[in-house]
């Protein structure tokens, strides 16, 4: 009997994690496909085009991330049943994307601690959005904000599937390359929204 109820809990656990996964892939898609909305993704001349390529995340392919590099980019918080167009004006951030020459990675936001910061960050912001956009081939980082991007170090192995790049944090990331660019779908456990990440190697 004993052996027959840890064969019922095991089956149960196994049944709970892909159901689980599903979840959150769906609340995934339903939120970039209302970004894909909100950044009016139907006109190229749209000022919120840069989206475009994360809410393009399922067009994405499972390559090789570039050992020994760091990624500059913007995060956008797409909260489950909030308006997204709030979001693309309220909830977007610098962040930054970390390869170790060991193949482990980390995603760090990166938020101002002071005026100064907030103005070098709001420049890096700008820099990255016209690279997005196509309005630039290279994002010039303000000379501070590169050295501490560069110091910043990789914690997470990457396990390579079929269609994506996955790691495990404190959320759970799926990465997929979109052109030339990353896009990184980060789901907190709590599976309340998704955070949407767009990155470039083109800076310096």
């Amino acid at each position: 009997m004993m052996m027959m109820k840890r064969l019922i809990v095991a089956m149960c656990v196994a049944t709970a994690i892909p159901a689980a996964a599903d979840k959150a892939h769906d609340l995934a898609t339903e939120r970039l496909g209302a970004l894909k909305t909100a950044a009016r993704c139907d006109n190229p001349r749209s000022p919120q085009r840069a989206w475009c390529i994360a809410a393009a995340f399922d067009s994405g392919t499972p390559a090789d991330l570039p050992r020994g590099k760091q990624l500059v980019g913007l995060t956008i918080e797409l909260q489950a049943g909030k308006d997204v167009g709030d979001a693309l004006v309220n909830k977007v951030s610098l962040s930054a994307l970390v390869i170790g020459s060991d193949g482990k990675v980390k995603l760090t936001s990166i938020t101002p601690s002071n005026k100064d910061e907030e103005v070098m960050i709001g420049k890096a912001v700008g820099e990255v959005a016209a690279v997005f956009k196509g309005a630039s081939t290279t994002a010039a980082i303000p000379a501070d904000l590169a050295g501490y991007i560069k110091s910043l170090r990789g914690s997470y192995g990457v396990t390579h599937r079929d269609t994506e790049l996955v790691w495990s944090g404190g959320s759970s990331s799926r990465a997929r390359k979109v052109g030339s660019m990353w896009v990184v779908i980060e789901t907190p456990s709590a599976q309340n929204g998704v955070f949407a990440t767009i990155l470039t190697e083109a800076w310096q």
